[in-house]
């Protein structure tokens, strides 16, 4: 076999690099648009961790469900920069997520309002409008748990995202079943409610655990010690 020359080199790298999923752009904590009380949060959210943990990557679509603030939203622009995408939808604080965003004009973080608490049962309709198999992932933290019709919106969230598209979620953890009064819910009831709508369990981390949680107190009372389930699901 002849040797390669150096033009076959160069595309034989060019091919083994385009193969390779690109690796995600460090977070800027003290960049632009980000606030003392953001630092104060990721103390617990330790959003470096959990972001690496769900795979997101640059160049990446991803959907933010239900926003808040854009702490979350903020981020995720950084990690998958110009040629990626954030949709943070069900945005139902939208003063709050305007007062940080509308400064910074990130071209690639598009919004859609939502209201709360209608927002939680209109999800699956309100997805319905998106097209299939356009999100590399869809990320949601300490949301799941108020979803109303979890089938539905499962079922919704599955068909927008393309085949391997990973849904990561996050949530305060209760010892069994949903705590509604707590919005907290067990880890066994969102793996099981996942795979019944065709997901594929890909990981669970302990990164957002804290034994030191008092779970019988609403998240909001426990938020710089509340213990949290972290799963990783896969289309």
């Amino acid at each position: 076999m002849p040797p390669l020359r150096l033009n076959h080199l160069t595309l034989a790298i060019g091919l083994l690099c385009a193969a390779l999923p690109l690796i995600a752009a460090p977070l800027q904590l003290d960049g632009p648009g980000r606030t003392r009380q953001d630092k104060d949060r990721d103390t617990y959210n330790r959003p470096d961790e959990l972001f690496s943990f769900w795979g997101i990557r640059e160049g990446m679509r991803v959907m933010d469900l239900y926003p808040g603030d854009g702490y979350t939203t903020l981020l995720l622009s950084q990690i998958v920069g110009p040629a990626g995408k954030v949709l943070a939808f069900g945005s139902y604080d939208h003063d709050a997520f305007d007062k940080r965003m509308k400064p910074l004009s990130l071209a690639n973080v598009e919004e859609t309002i939502a209201r709360e608490p209608e927002s939680f049962k209109t999800l699956p309709a309100d997805l319905a409008n998106l097209p299939g198999g356009s999100l590399d992932a869809v990320i949601t933290i300490r949301n799941y748990h108020d979803i109303e019709d979890p089938a539905k919106a499962l079922a919704e969230l599955k068909r927008i995202l393309k085949p391997g598209g990973v849904l990561g979620i996050a949530d305060s953890r209760t010892t069994s079943g949903r705590d509604k009064p707590n919005h907290r819910i067990a880890d066994d009831v969102i793996i099981r409610e996942a795979i019944a709508a065709g997901f594929t369990l890909a990981g669970t981390s302990q990164i957002l655990s804290n034994p030191r949680d008092d779970d019988s107190k609403g998240f909001w009372e426990e938020r710089f010690i509340v213990d949290q389930s972290c799963l990783k699901f896969t289309r």
